[in-house]
């Protein structure tokens, strides 16, 4: 098969997946489109990628086609708790106050999985909220997981994963809710998958599912890993649709590398720790502390250090008011909401019984920040790497704690301290390279993305990055090739 196209094939080709498909593809990310549909040629049944380009660029589409195209332009990866600071956040704040609302207005929760690939997602929330709600079965309890690859929706449905599902998860979670069944599979239990509906939907349709016709219906949205695909056009439609598809005050879930104030402007922004969330409802006039504007609609790429730094700080802060963060008032407002998630982090991510000093001093620290005493945290975090300089996670977690503070140079700093250890410390050159387009520094910026790159080349495409908290090469290496063309330097 050739497996090169020319530029006016490959531009042609473009076109076609916008109009049809409403997924971008600029010219920087050609190298990936070519590979994409070198693999899709093949499920259509062509050994020649020209003779599939041509049939592609001629022939007209039914929806099933369309779908199977499009199952081979986006990326799948998904696993369990996947972006974990999101997780806690539901958990431990946004949950508790709907269940108390509902409890009152009906017992009625309806939650939609949009492009939810095989399934880790909505079965994430589905057991959330079975750990948070009693009386369960005198709920009404509607969640919808939907996505255009059938495929993914086929494995989700029959809720059977491997051990590849469930990195970076809560070490509760897989004896609790599935079946282990001796070949190295897991089978989620019948009480989980029974709260899931799996549905096929193109998000470029006019009309969503009939769950989903009825406006203002829905309490939570999560659409992450989604958006990034769709050209501009198509991202304000998808966007305009999901706001309307939600409550008066529903929440709106994206990734970390989608987030922007420009895209997601009808939505109030909320700081949680290490994650933002959306909220539909009446717009403040304070900006988010933690989401910067961004110049144009495809800067959803960016993503800050402190969104997937390896050391999330749990202190819960809404945009509504303004903090200081050095007032008892808000010290104490913080220490009183998170006691129980600081309770939770140490007993599920540590191991108690260590007599290793470091990871309770790395306790310490992260405590601290739970409450809202950055300074403390900080002088303890600086005491703990003058005794040992070369723990690399420490310079991370400094790292995090003056992004909390709003000093990034000071973040920048830290982690080039963390590369100077150790040059291929892989997340160190990706957070550098966002911290310094969030400062215009687009060429330094480029060069650390450049470094990211070539030791990327170095592992498999489904090696897990250290420190990423459970993202591969392949996601890794998408987000930075997106990110430098949205940031091209001529």
């Amino acid at each position: 098969m050739r497996t090169k196209l020319n530029d006016i094939e490959l531009m042609n080709v473009c076109e076609m997946i916008s109009a049809r498909i409403g997924l971008h593809y600029p010219e920087g990310r050609w190298d990936i489109l070519t590979r994409n549909l070198t693999s899709a040629a093949c499920e259509f049944g062509y050994k020649h990628l020209n003779e599939f380009i041509n049939w592609l660029l001629t022939a007209t589409l039914t929806k099933n086609e369309i779908e199977t195209l499009a199952s081979f332009l986006i990326i799948s990866e998904t696993f369990f708790w996947r972006e974990p600071q999101v997780f806690s956040a539901f958990a431990d704040t946004i949950l508790p106050e709907l269940i108390a609302s509902k409890r009152k207005g009906g017992k009625t929760i309806k939650m939609w999985s949009a492009g939810c690939s095989t399934g880790e997602e909505p079965y994430s929330l589905a057991i959330l909220l079975f750990r948070a709600i009693p009386d369960i079965k005198d709920w009404e309890i509607k969640i919808l997981a939907t996505d255009i690859n059938q495929k993914s929706l086929n494995k989700a449905a029959e809720g059977i994963y491997s051990q590849w599902s469930f990195r970076n998860c809560p070490s509760w979670l897989k004896p609790n809710y599935f079946q282990n069944l001796d070949d190295g599979k897991y089978e989620i239990i019948p009480e989980i998958r029974n709260m899931v509906t799996f549905a096929n939907l193109n998000l470029t349709e006019e009309i969503y599912p009939p769950f989903l016709n009825n406006s203002e219906s829905l309490d939570i949205i999560f659409c992450r890993n989604v958006l990034m695909y769709f050209n501009e056009d198509w991202i304000r439609k998808i966007t305009k649709q999901l706001f309307h598809s939600l409550t008066k005050d529903g929440w709106f879930v994206v990734s970390s590398c989608e987030l922007s104030s420009e895209v997601f402007k009808d939505f109030t922004p909320v700081n949680f720790p290490g994650a933002i969330l959306y909220r539909k409802g009446k717009r403040q006039s304070i900006p988010s502390l933690n989401a910067s504007p961004q110049p144009n609609i495809h800067d959803i790429f960016y993503s800050s250090a402190k969104d997937l730094s390896p050391s999330s700080i749990p202190a819960y802060i809404e945009v509504e008011k303004e903090i200081d963060i050095n007032s008892t008032e808000s010290v104490l407002n913080t220490n009183e909401i998170q006691a129980q998630t600081s309770a939770r982090i140490i007993t599920e991510n540590v191991d108690l019984n260590s007599p290793d000093s470091k990871s309770i001093a790395i306790i310490k620290i992260k405590n601290l920040a739970n409450v809202g005493n950055l300074i403390d945290a900080l002088s303890l975090c600086n005491e703990e790497i003058t005794k040992d300089k070369l723990t690399i996670g420490l310079y991370c977690i400094r790292a995090s704690i003056y992004q909390e503070l709003g000093k990034t140079d000071e973040a920048i700093a830290s982690l080039k301290q963390a590369i100077y250890i150790d040059h291929d410390f892989i997340m160190g050159h990706f957070t550098l390279g966002n911290l310094l387009i969030g400062q215009g520094k687009l060429k330094q910026a480029m060069r650390y993305f450049n470094n990211v790159l070539d030791l990327l080349n170095l592992c498999c495409s489904n090696d897990i990055i250290p420190e990423s908290e459970g993202l591969s090469v392949m996601h890794i290496r998408e987000i930075i090739e997106i990110n430098m063309q949205n940031h091209a330097v001529i």
